[in-house]
């Protein structure tokens, strides 16, 4: 892999995100390419100064609710009930393809 790909990729290697064989090729990149290691260091800090910063807040479910009406109505031309599932629960309508 080359770096260009390599930085394509940091933000899902970091996320634990990739594939166990990608990930490995990431890793064996990243032993080798200076510069590309000092960009995934530079991403975990800039993480980790980020997380301190602003700690996690839990939404209050009257937002959630709100969202979800928001988004319901936003979508509700393509999206459809699940079915066998709660009735909050949503699934995106695909054409039906004949093989």
């Amino acid at each position: 892999m080359r770096c260009p790909e390599i930085r394509d990729l940091l933000d899902p290697f970091l996320d634990d995100e990739l594939a166990e064989e990608t990930r490995t090729r990431v890793e064996r990149h990243l032993l080798r390419c200076s510069e590309c290691g000092f960009q995934v260091r530079t991403l975990e800090q800039t993480r980790a100064l980020l997380r301190d910063a602003y700690p996690p807040v839990e939404s209050s479910p009257a937002f959630r609710e709100k969202m979800a009406a928001r988004l319901d109505h936003a979508f509700r031309d393509i999206l459809r009930p699940e079915t066998n599932a709660p009735p909050n629960q949503r699934a995106l309508s695909f054409p039906h393809i004949e093989e």
